[in-house]
């Protein structure tokens, strides 16, 4: 009975011992397994270059503006004349001459089309902003008055000068067109301030460069 007893603690002893060899062998291959998936998910390149990528993406998205952007605001003020006479055979006749002198005042809006500005990634934090054609957006509080005018003679055989031709002149396409051409250098200059201050709000680390299109 003795030797019986004795039989069966050995046995429950050495099962308690597999038991807990099974079990720590169990903790072990876990710990192991674990390491080496951190190690794997740490060094998966793809990963890093995704989130870079949508970085970028996200830069270029932000940066990209789909409407017109006013880069210079300037209050314009200019006097114009016109002055026509009566003609016979080809030339003025003297004393027919009429001459109006206006001055013009307004605040003119020049920029550019934000959705005809092509931005690509050129490297690390580094982008390429292609600039396009400044444009005339647009104008306010203009103010025009009649400062003078000069009547010959004879001038009432020539028809009045329409002031609201004059103004018109003013605006007209060709007008807008030198007010850009005039300010061009600081249209460049504004439009590199505003999207660099634009891109290192979004990336501190952003480099930027520039090329501005004639078209």
């Amino acid at each position: 009975m003795k030797h019986t007893y004795t039989l069966w603690k050995r046995i429950k002893h050495e099962f308690l011992w597999l038991v807990a060899g099974v079990v720590i062998g169990v903790v072990v291959f876990g710990a192991v397994a674990w390491q080496i998936n951190k190690h794997k998910s740490h060094s998966h390149t793809p990963v890093a270059q995704t989130v870079k990528k949508d970085q970028e993406t996200l830069t270029i998205k932000s940066l990209t503006k789909e409407k017109q952007i006013v880069l210079v605001n300037l209050g314009m003020s200019e006097v114009f004349n016109e002055e026509k006479s009566s003609q016979l055979f080809g030339k003025n006749i003297v004393g027919t001459n009429r001459k109006k002198f206006m001055q013009a005042t307004f605040d003119a809006k020049l920029g550019i089309n934000g959705k005809d500005v092509d931005i690509t990634s050129n490297g690390k934090d580094s982008y390429v902003i292609t600039v396009p054609k400044f444009i005339f957006i647009g104008y306010n509080n203009p103010n025009f008055k009649l400062l003078d005018e000069h009547n010959g003679v004879f001038s009432s055989f020539t028809s009045d000068i329409s002031e609201t031709d004059m103004i018109n002149k003013v605006l007209n396409d060709k007008s807008k067109q030198k007010y850009v051409e005039e300010y061009d250098g600081l249209l460049k200059q504004s439009a590199k301030e505003f999207y660099r201050e634009l891109a290192h709000s979004i990336d501190p680390d952003a480099k930027l460069s520039f090329k501005f299109s004639n078209k």
